[in-house]
């Protein structure tokens, strides 16, 4: 017989708190929830469902109680994701106690937070350059270029480069990545990945959230990166590699499990790792171990910073300086830059000074002599450094953590980078190495009060918040670079108002920018501080934004679920406005394929906004009205609710709602054939969004311009400015208004009888609709393909492409499935 949930409990209390305090992983966290299940003596999954449904109903608790399929998922291993609540109604289900269940939601949070900060990571598309002081090492550079000239040839050259903490790896690999370029053996592709392996605070990156990044390098839509599941994801990755000559840095690996889904499998592709430990697992890769510097390297190394000789005048204290820098690059360069700061001193007086200072549990006492020649403010922002959340930091950051001014962090940073005590990857960003990190960060516990530290965390995530609220379509390169910072300041501990205020703009440009992963992130760490103060308004705010990415990513059932749950939530709470946005939500969701539904939730909206006297939510449900009344082809309609976006917004002012009203009022005029005006409409558009810096809107207001240049058979301004508007698309990561202007340039081309370069821009104009779930834009990009097969006098290809369009336009009652009629009737 089967033992009751309550019996589960009959193991010691203390035994299965004690296991509670020593889960430290997901897959800890599963094995925990099996014991506890064989306990219980198997207790069904189905049960376990019964049982949290119970506690949801005894406590009025209104969350969704998670699927049979969800709580058996989380007894599996190998999860890169756990919902804390569902543990814990797992756990209580099978009997856990009071005291079991505070353990448990402790290790939750400990495992969970830890988990969560793995998918911060940073890649680039390119390869960090070597220091401007690297020498030496030749007998190494030689052998990796010598074993990807010849293993290249029949597979990916792999090379890992392994060694104790401060011995160069990272440089060496950045050397011998130009040496690589240099000799032809590595192509246009260069990335790069910091895996975090022996980070002093991060946990390593998750191999996912790498392949995430190194996909969007190698441009892979962030849509459809978000589609698929990360085994798809690392298919795509070999296969994009496999098409290109390309060169992967991926620095500081944990272990050869993180690294097996990165590695390209095709020929032509070389990967240079770098490790502390010896990863005797990959066994296709060259292991090239890394020792100290010879003498003679170290000297050379030294000699940079000695222009008078003093090295070569006392050899024999040269040798002791070399040796009391443990012949390690990190070290002889901080050595070299106090050689270089006093030069009155002999080499001998260096050597004593070394010897008087012992060695730190961290490093070598040259960093601490560096440390100790620096002014006092230098030494303080040096210190605050190390409590920055993330791996890279500018002047206007750093300025920030020291509460100063700008100009001042410049010159610091630049005088700490003299110092050799911080790296610089760019011309305005700098870094820490992991081992100067752990010495910062533990001269920071010594000498400055945790409440120095925390203000100065906060005004970090102030500058963040304020510089995001202020930043215009125009400035947003910068998000792109520090996007793995900001996200870092979403998880800071002990700060999750300052968190919650900075994830409202945050997640606004990381949306617009089209990086829906990290938007997610975002989302998901608010409702996380939500849950943990329990404020139901930020729990709907994370709520809206996660169905806002479900429903940019297509995946519609999910989005609709979750603003019908938003929807709820702001009804509770009383908040009107949030009420009438859920509803917008739920329109935009809908009007995917039910424009009728569609238009009665824009209405809900709008007559709430109306009611609240909010001009701008009313614009928005009006934009949204104009835009179904377009697609179906009432253009009276379209015509007066763009003609009141655009006044409504001209009145108060907001001149981006203003510019996107005039070209809606362009698109009804080119769609009635008047051109002029339809022409006058897009440049007041075009000429608001580059006032404001809207470069999306700008870039569509190009279109619509191109768009009428085409219909009035000037086919040539046409395709150059549906070229501005694809290259100013591809630069803000648009890629709805990429496949836009590919669909555009495929009718040009289309109208010049130019059908290979039609199809060759319809293709990846339809890829993108279907990414996207973009109906509209995939009846249309099908019916051009049938015109270019029916040109060709393929009549099967056109008459697929045209049942296709067909569908869509049908299901959607789009005017285009009267024309698509009139084809096929053609065919026959």
């Amino acid at each position: 017989m089967q033992r009751s949930t309550a019996e589960a409990s009959a193991a010691p209390a203390a035994q299965w708190d004690a296991d509670a305090r020593a889960v430290q992983s997901l897959d800890d966290l599963a094995a925990f929830l099996r014991r506890l299940r064989a306990a219980s003596g198997n207790t069904s999954f189905r049960r376990i469902h019964a049982g949290i449904r119970e506690f949801h109903s005894a406590h009025s608790i209104p969350d969704g109680v998670p699927s049979i399929a969800t709580i058996h998922g989380h007894f599996q291993n190998g999860r890169v994701r756990m919902n804390s609540d569902t543990v814990l109604g797992i756990a209580r289900a099978l009997g856990l106690d009071a005291a079991g269940l505070r353990s448990l939601a402790q290790a939750c949070h400990r495992v969970l937070e830890r988990a969560n900060r793995s998918v911060i990571v940073t890649t680039r598309a390119e390869v960090p350059d070597p220091t401007a002081a690297f020498t030496g090492r030749r007998a190494e550079r030689d052998r990796i270029a010598a074993h990807v000239a010849t293993a290249r040839r029949t597979g990916a050259a792999v090379v890992v480069i392994e060694g104790m903490a401060g011995i160069g790896k990272s440089e060496l690999a950045f050397r011998a990545a130009r040496d690589l370029t240099d000799a032809g053996l590595a192509g246009a592709t260069r990335l790069f990945a910091d895996l975090r392996g022996f980070d002093p605070v991060e946990p390593p990156a998750a191999p996912d959230a790498v392949v995430r990044g190194l996909l969007a390098h190698l441009g892979t839509p962030g849509r459809r990166i978000d589609a698929l599941s990360p085994a798809a994801r690392v298919t795509l990755l070999h296969r994009e590699l496999a098409s290109k000559q390309a060169l992967l840095v991926l620095d500081n690996a944990a272990d050869a499990a993180q690294l097996e889904p990165l590695l390209p499998r095709s020929p032509d592709c070389a990967v240079l790792v770098t490790s502390r430990r010896r990863l005797t697992d990959l066994e296709a890769a060259v292991r090239i171990p890394l020792g100290t510097v010879t003498v003679g390297e170290a000297l050379e190394m030294l000699r940079r910073h000695d222009p008078s000789g003093r090295l070569d005048a006392a050899p024999g204290d040269a040798a002791a300086l070399v040796e009391l820098c443990r012949r390690l690059p990190l070290e002889l360069a901080a050595a070299g830059r106090q050689l270089e700061g006093k030069p009155d001193w002999q080499i001998g007086d260096h050597v004593e000074r070394l010897r008087r200072i012992p060695a730190h549990e961290h490093s070598g006492p040259a960093l601490a002599l560096s440390y100790n020649g620096l002014p006092e403010p230098d030494k303080r922002l040096f210190r605050l450094l190390a409590i920055h959340p993330g791996r890279r930091f500018t002047a206007e950051a750093a300025a920030a953590l020291a509460d100063g001014t700008v100009a001042e962090a410049a010159s610091t940073l630049a005088r700490l980078y003299d110092e050799s005590l911080l790296l610089r990857r760019a011309a305005d960003a700098y870094e820490f190495h992991d081992s100067v990190r752990a010495f910062a960060l533990d001269r920071g516990h010594r000498e400055d009060p945790a409440s120095t530290q925390h203000a100065a965390v906060a005004n970090l995530l102030r500058h963040y918040r304020l510089r995001l609220e202020s930043a215009g379509d125009a400035d947003t390169d910068w998000i792109g670079a520090d996007r793995a910072t900001l996200l870092a300041c979403m998880h800071v501990t002990g700060h999750d108002a300052a968190a919650a205020a900075l994830a409202a703009p945050l997640n606004r440009a990381l949306r617009l920018l089209g990086h829906y992963d990290a938007a997610r992130i975002c989302n998901r760490q608010l409702l996380r501080i939500a849950h943990r103060t329990g404020e139901r308004a930020r729990e709907a705010d994370a709520r809206s934004g996660l169905a806002e990415i479900d429903r940019l990513t297509g995946r519609f059932r999910a989005a609709g679920e979750g603003f019908d749950r938003v929807l709820r939530l702001r009804r509770e709470l009383g908040d009107r406005l949030g009420e009438a946005d859920a509803l917008r939500g739920l329109a935009q969701t809908a009007s995917n394929d039910d424009y009728p539904l569609a238009r009665r939730r824009y209405d809900a909206a709008l007559a709430i906004h109306r009611r609240l006297g909010n001009p701008v939510g009313e614009a928005e449900a009006l934009w949204g009205l104009a835009e179904i009344a377009m697609s179906v082809g009432d253009l009276d309609t379209a015509a007066a609710h763009a003609g009141q976006v655009a006044s409504i917004c001209a009145g108060i002012g907001n001149r981006v709602g203003e510019a996107y009203g005039l070209r809606a009022l362009g698109d009804v005029a080119s769609q009635r054939g008047d051109l002029d005006a339809a022409a006058t409409r897009y440049r007041q558009s075009l000429h608001l969004c580059r006032q404001v810096g809207n470069r999306r809107g700008a870039a569509g207001a190009l279109r619509g311009l191109a768009g009428a240049a085409l219909r009035g058979g000037d086919v040539d301004r046409a395709e150059r400015l549906y070229r501005r508007a694809f290259a100013s698309c591809r630069r803000i990561g648009d890629v709805s208004g990429e496949a836009d202007a590919r669909r555009g340039l495929a009718e040009t081309a289309l109208a010049r009888g130019d059908l290979p370069t039609a199809a060759a821009e319809f293709a990846p104009a339809l890829a993108i609709y279907r990414d996207t779930a973009d109906r509209v834009g995939e009846a249309h990009c099908l019916a051009g393909l049938g015109r270019v097969a029916w040109r060709a006098r393929r009549r099967a290809a056109a008459r697929n492409h045209w049942l296709q369009a067909l569908q869509l336009a049908e299901r959607g009652g789009l005017p285009l499935a009267g024309e698509l009629r009139e084809a096929l009737a053609q065919v026959g």
